[in-house]
């Protein structure tokens, strides 16, 4: 359990957590599927399997890699997925939550396994990659941990752990809050299901409204100093 003194810094996941991508994703998976004779997926079935790395997902939906490539599969996704991104929403609470932050003194940042070129120019579309210090994502499309890059934006920024809380949306973001020292605030309405987020043992919010309110205190658990417990 982190105990943050002060929130002074939020750290954002992007897809699924910032934009609501969710159908996208299943018009650019499906037609692979089929192409390996798989069956297509409902948004139930996705985000109960949906994972990180993101080959291993793959496998456990029947995808034989002697057969393909993880290369030709980011590929082939990414033709369909990233003409059809910057029509993609931001989930309802965004923009409220990031003014929230703001007016809380926080610095806040994207931490995204997307690569990062494309997830620069996404927020940039939707108009908020200014309301970011810096956007760090992978330096390819093969959507494995960003661990890593976490690890450069905490040293590049100088952030303290211990004042630094991490929203997302999968089970890997709660992983990733746990290499960085961070603490975490899950949302359920995004690429996993909240039945699975739920076994984690992270606070799960509905919504990125409920998500700020935890982290900013209304409905908070206080430790003997009014310290926030996230994680």
């Amino acid at each position: 359990m982190t105990l943050l003194r002060k929130v002074r810094t939020v750290i954002w996941d992007f897809n699924g957590t910032l934009i609501d991508d969710l159908d996208l994703v299943l018009a650019s998976v499906n037609p692979q599927l089929e192409r390996q004779g798989l069956a297509a997926m409902t948004a139930e079935r996705y985000r109960d399997v949906f994972g990180f790395p993101v080959q291993d997902y793959y496998r456990r939906l029947g995808v034989d890699f002697e057969k393909v490539s993880m290369t030709k599969l980011a590929a082939d996704f990414f033709g369909v997925y990233e003409p059809g991104l910057r029509d993609c929403p931001l989930h309802d609470g965004v923009r409220e939550a990031l003014d929230a932050f703001d007016q809380n003194g926080a610095s806040q940042f994207v931490l995204s396994a997307m690569e990062e070129g494309m997830l620069r120019d996404t927020l940039d579309v939707l108009g908020i990659l200014d309301r970011f210090a810096a956007a760090y994502g992978l330096a390819h499309q093969e959507g494995d941990s960003k661990v890593s890059r976490g690890r450069e934006l905490m040293k590049d920024h100088s952030i303290e752990p211990e004042t630094t809380v991490l929203i997302g949306d999968t089970d890997h973001d709660a992983e990733v809050a746990a290499e960085l020292g961070v603490g975490v605030v899950l949302i359920a309405n995004g690429h996993q299901s909240g039945e699975r987020l739920g076994h984690v043992g992270v606070p799960v919010a509905a919504s990125i409204g409920e998500a700020a309110q935890t982290i900013l205190g209304d409905g908070r658990r206080e430790g003997s100093h009014g310290e926030r417990r996230i994680r």
